[in-house]
């Protein structure tokens, strides 16, 4: 059996696989219906993912376990685990690790097994399989990490991604950005701290401010990507580089190195780190860690030399933003860790939290205790205030005629999803749909996406009547958008539960989910969006519109406020025991 495994960035009709036989294709990406089908039937084979293979939260909780392997043992002078901040960056390739064991495990002593380009999958699957495993070679310049891929990725980023895109590979600690970074004058008002790296989680440190008017806030952004320019009066902004440590690290980097290097020969004798570091995976991790180092001591002059009296961390999941919460811990701040979208399934990965986790609703509190182990002790219902235009909006009534289709995209090639397939399946059936109904269909982008790339993207799937009724829309998420929706679909966009929120039906498209840790399920578990399992129930939208009706509870199992001067309480150290809802 001849079995060809292809990378996301390549696809089976093309390049010279496209000319052989093969018994069995597996997708190491993630594609679309439309295209497994087209591609079964071109091959004459069975065409699966890899993603098929995997065992839900149990794989989830098995990488838990091995990161568990390292834990305490790389302890800083300010208490800070640095295998356990920085750790979360290896579950990828464990994950990984793990699907392709269970993919060794059906290949038979005869089979032939190809993958379509060097990389992390051909290099795991010669140590598991120990035989031949046959790569094609890679096209001149189209190689991972060459000129010509960073020409093609920076032809989808915008000109502010390319600059953070720069910095995290080149100055990631701010040495070089620190001396020239004009130094900030200290505010004498005590602030809650907000750590951001990205729009979205500034956005929600904003929206905290907002529901706690009577305290000042401090938003120190690590990016580009994370700063906001229209604040509400009792917020502060401000970058971190402003704050960098030019000290001489030599002596903590070698000792740190030196404990690093002995807990590596603990770490091998697990035989997936044995594969990881036998591979190189585990070369990175001293640098992670000097680097983190440099984050670190910018966060420590944050706290030295401004009157922080609280950390609120709205992406716990980032380390560079986790170091400030830690820190807070420490030093016995009150902090709290919140997440900036629906669900976090990371979560499941940590050992530590903030000392409160603020979930928006019972939807996420469930997923926090249920699916990721959170302690219930630790979790707490506690939104932002809804905004004054998201209530009135829930009150009126919405205008009969809504000439919105409100499709929300998302950065899937991240996650190793064919975008354009992705667009394949869904577009053209809401397009037909909107011209149909005599609507427009809205390709509302992610701030992740780059315009010009989807437009492209749009532009070659539709036909020219299908275009003349689809606009792609960059930007912020607007109440007029909303108001004049129809309804809503996404594949597990965040803004599902503020669909909800607002009473605009959303539906999900289940089979083309990328993220592997249940987010869709926990949506339609609460109700939050209405599942499609295939492209052919596009058509049928109207039909299961005319049956829903929203609901009061699915927008509380979303969003339930925070009570006034919570906040202040917590920073009191008074937080009292939670309540239990009634059943």
């Amino acid at each position: 059996m001849k079995v060809l495994l292809i990378d996301p960035l390549d696809n089976p009709d093309q390049r010279p696989w496209a000319g052989e036989r093969w018994d069995r294709i597996v997708d190491i990406g993630m594609g679309g219906q439309n295209s497994y089908e087209r591609w079964s039937q071109r091959f004459q084979c069975p065409v699966t993912t890899l993603s098929s293979l995997r065992c839900g939260f149990d794989d989830f909780r098995r990488v838990r376990r091995l990161l568990d392997l390292g834990w305490g043992q790389l302890i800083d002078e300010h208490g800070l685990d640095w295998w356990e901040i920085m750790s979360l960056l290896l579950h990828g390739e464990l994950e990984t690790l793990i699907l392709l064991q269970r993919f060794a495990q059906t290949v038979g002593p005869g089979d032939e097994v190809h993958v379509s380009r060097p990389g992390i999958h051909a290099n795991l699957l010669r140590s598991l399989l120990k035989k031949e495993v046959k790569i094609f070679p890679v096209r001149p310049g189209s190689e991972k990490g060459g000129l010509a891929h960073y020409l093609r990725v920076s032809r989808k980023l915008s000109t502010p991604q390319i600059i953070d895109v720069f910095w995290d590979k080149y100055d990631a600690g701010y040495q070089l950005r620190g001396r020239f970074a004009r130094k900030r004058q200290s505010s004498s008002r005590p602030a809650v701290l907000l750590p951001s790296a990205y729009v979205n989680v500034s956005r929600t440190g904003i929206a905290y401010a907002n529901t706690f008017p009577e305290e000042n806030f401090l938003l120190v952004t690590t990016r580009r990507s994370g700063w906001v320019k229209d604040l509400p009066s009792n917020v502060t902004a401000t970058w971190l580089s402003c704050y960098a440590s030019l000290r001489d690290r030599n002596r903590e980097n070698s000792s740190m190195e030196e404990r690093w290097r002995r807990l590596r020969k603990e770490l091998v004798n697990s035989p997936e780190f044995e594969i990881l570091d036998r591979l190189g995976h585990l070369e990175s991790f001293p640098r992670w860690m000097r680097h983190g180092f440099e984050v670190r001591d910018a966060w420590l002059n944050v706290l030295d030399t401004e009157p922080v009296q609280a950390v609120l961390c709205a992406d716990d999941s980032n380390p560079y933003t986790r170091i400030p919460l830690l820190l807070g811990q420490a030093r016995g701040l009150p902090n709290i860790a919140c997440h900036h979208g629906a669900l976090d399934g990371r979560y499941v990965f940590k050992r530590s939290y903030g000392d409160v986790v603020w979930a928006k609703g019972e939807m996420e509190e469930d997923y926090l205790v249920r699916s990721c182990g959170v302690p219930p002790e630790r979790v707490e219902i506690a939104a932002p205030a809804l905004p004054a235009n998201w209530a009135a909006f829930q009150e009126s009534d919405r205008q009969d005629f809504r000439p919105y289709l409100l499709f929300f995209s998302e950065a899937c090639e991240v996650s190793g999803g064919r975008q354009e397939e992705f667009y394949r399946d869904i577009l053209p059936p809401l397009a037909d749909l909107a011209l149909a109904t005599g609507r427009e269909l809205i390709v509302k982008l992610h701030p992740a996406e780059s315009e010009r790339e989807r437009a492209n993207m749009v532009a070659r799937i539709l036909t020219l009547k299908q275009k003349g009724v689809t606009r792609v829309v960059y930007g912020p998420l607007t109440e007029d958008l909303l108001a004049k929706a129809w309804f809503g679909i996404a594949i597990l966009s965040t803004v599902a539960m503020e669909c909800a929120v607002r009473g605009v039906p959303c539906f999900l498209c289940k089979w083309l989910e990328f993220w592997p840790y249940g987010y869709v399920d926990q949506f339609i578990r609460y109700g939050v969006g209405i599942g499609l399992n295939d492209p052919s129930q596009i058509r049928r939208i109207p039909d299961l519109l005319e049956h829903y009706l929203p609901s009061a509870k699915v927008r509380g199992n979303c969003w339930s406020p925070a009570a006034p001067g919570r906040l202040r309480e917590l920073m009191a150290g008074s937080r009292k025991p939670r309540e239990v809802a009634a059943s």
